[in-house]
């Protein structure tokens, strides 16, 4: 049965406001979005304040960026998040596009090429998701190092919240067979959906898993400046 969320970056004064009347018209999701410099504020901590304010939504970024946040850090506040929203958490991570590459640039953050942003998101996947369910977490990997890390604060969820990768490319989408429990597709351009979901499918088919659930995001931008709307989505654009 299809599933309908919504993504906002409303302000503070209008937090609760929407955030009530989402659940109350019974969306499956509210997902904030994460980014440094807009008007949005911090994820992380609307996340949370979304959550107080519902009982039943599930709660997640729209899209969260490792590349900003060590995993170890991340995998806590998500584990936090999870235990205060009584297990609504859907952790929802990409590699980010022009945007994350503006606020990198502003921001002082090394946004490095895309292989490497997969290889971070990959690492840091694997980090949270050992820190989730183990004792003890040992990890040498390109860009983090654990040695015996332990967190005694774990998510509700067994084995953690659903983990739901955005992105296109073949080099995020093989990390799905990893990792991946939710696909999650969007941006501006027409694509061949058809296509991509039986590449997924077929993906995820050659670790012996089940096909996963699929997620397309649908952008609705209201601007009288056309040029000035299609330069908004291709930052978004992923």
């Amino acid at each position: 049965m299809p599933k309908f969320s919504i993504e906002i970056g409303v302000s503070l004064d209008s937090l609760e406001s929407v955030s009530t009347k989402a659940e109350e018209l019974n969306f499956d999701g509210i997902f904030y979005g994460d980014s440094l410099s807009s008007y949005q504020l911090e994820c992380w901590t609307a996340i949370a304040i979304i959550s107080s304010y519902t009982k039943v939504i599930r709660v997640g970024p729209a899209v969260t960026f490792p590349l900003i946040r060590h995993p170890s850090v991340l995998a806590r506040t998500a584990a936090t998040i999870d235990q205060f929203s009584n297990g609504r958490l859907e952790f929802r991570v990409g590699l980010g596009g022009k945007t994350m590459k503006s606020d990198s640039k502003k921001y002082g953050f090394d946004f490095t090429t895309y292989e490497n942003r997969v290889k971070i998101l990959d690492e840091s996947l694997q980090i949270m998701k050992s820190l989730w369910t183990k004792k003890e977490t040992n990890f040498n990997g390109e860009y983090f190092n654990l040695k015996e890390a332990s967190q005694e604060i774990i998510p509700v969820q067994k084995d953690g919240p659903p983990v739901t990768i955005s992105g296109k490319s073949d080099s995020v989408l093989e990390l799905l067979e990893k990792h991946g429990d939710v696909w999650e597709s969007g941006g501006k351009k027409d694509e061949d959906y058809g296509s991509l979901i039986r590449k997924v499918d077929d993906i995820c088919s050659r670790g012996n898993r089940t096909k996963i659930d699929k997620s397309i995001e649908v952008f609705v931008l209201m601007n009288g400046n056309a040029n000035q709307t299609y330069e908004i989505f291709d930052g978004w654009n992923f």
